[in-house]
């Protein structure tokens, strides 16, 4: 076996949690915006990569693992061999990041107006200061803690709608790639409905329309979000 395919192990493919490497950057992104958290993505190429191999073995060691339980962050794994080659997370980091290296990382923190407040790349051999096994997993931890740490104490979670109502879930009747790109809208937008015209607090996602306007199974105007009970 490949260090990626011993990593692909520490993935979850279900709920993004907190302190744990997720295969869906678009569930993770969601949630990291929803509860003002960081979100750490990484895109790799694999065993076809020998720096992408290193960093891997370093995010595989005990001591990283520890700490990102404790790190009140999202992490994000895709590599080339995933399903749809992880396009939207290799652009946001290497095509609108700017990274000319294998693997690349980028950390960002967002506002509640969807605005990225904190944005930092790196390449995997910068993350871990050119060290290998537990001590590069040590370097690792503590480049993204001096990141964390300077975290401004304005940022606040991005509102929710009502949920003493109802609560919201992704449309389950559109295709990942569907919700990836209309997320992507959404984030290009500012974090505001890019389905309607104007930026205000009417047009601000969740919007004005889908929080008074729609009933339990409908969703909204850009078909991305749904209505449930409670």
């Amino acid at each position: 076996m490949g260090i990626t395919t011993n990593f692909l192990k520490l993935r979850s493919s279900g709920t993004p949690k907190q302190g744990e490497w997720n295969i869906n950057y678009a569930k993770a992104l969601a949630a990291a915006k929803k509860d003002g958290k960081f979100i750490v993505t990484c895109w790799s190429n694999g065993d076809l990569c020998g720096s992408c191999m290193a960093a891997e073995t370093c995010m595989m060691q005990s001591v990283f693992k520890n700490w990102m339980k404790t790190s009140d962050a999202y992490f994000v794994f895709q590599y080339s061999g995933d399903k749809d080659k992880g396009k939207m997370l290799y652009d946001w980091i290497f095509v609108k990041g700017g990274m000319k290296r294998f693997p690349g990382f980028r950390i960002t923190l967002y506002d509640a107006t969807g605005k990225a407040v904190v944005n930092k790349s790196f390449t995997g051999d910068m993350l871990r200061n050119g060290k290998t096994g537990a001590a590069g997993a040590k370097a690792m931890g503590e480049t993204l803690k001096k990141i964390f740490a300077k975290k401004p104490s304005s940022i606040t979670p991005t509102p929710m709608p009502d949920t003493e109502a109802y609560k919201v879930r992704f449309n389950e009747k559109l295709t990942t790639k569907q919700v990836n790109a209309i997320l992507d809208s959404i984030d290009k937008n500012g974090g505001y409905c890019p389905c309607q015209a104007g930026k205000d607090a009417d047009t601000k996602c969740h919007c004005k329309d889908f929080k008074q306007n729609k009933k339990i199974g409908e969703p909204c105007i850009c078909k991305i979000y749904v209505k449930q009970k409670k």
